[in-house]
């Protein structure tokens, strides 16, 4: 669970409320992530597994097939 706070973070921070690609969160949050996860030699999947939860539990939703996401309305209100 602290992964995906962290994460959520990070995108509340870089996209508000912007469309977004899971190639930009990577881009933007990799280095981040594996400083407080240092020991973790698949930050990447991992931080896919977080963008899943994240869209499961209603934070973000797919826009399309390209894999590009957006915060939820109701998450910005």
């Amino acid at each position: 669970m602290k992964q995906r706070t962290r994460l959520l973070t990070i995108l509340a921070f870089c996209f508000d409320e912007n469309p977004f690609t899971r190639q930009q969160v990577l881009q933007v949050a990799e280095g981040q992530m594996s400083y407080f996860y240092p020991n973790c030699k698949t930050i990447g999947n991992q931080i896919s597994f977080c963008l899943q939860g994240l869209r499961d539990d209603g934070v973000i939703e797919f826009l399309d097939n390209n894999g590009t996401y957006q915060f939820c309305s109701e998450t910005l209100n």
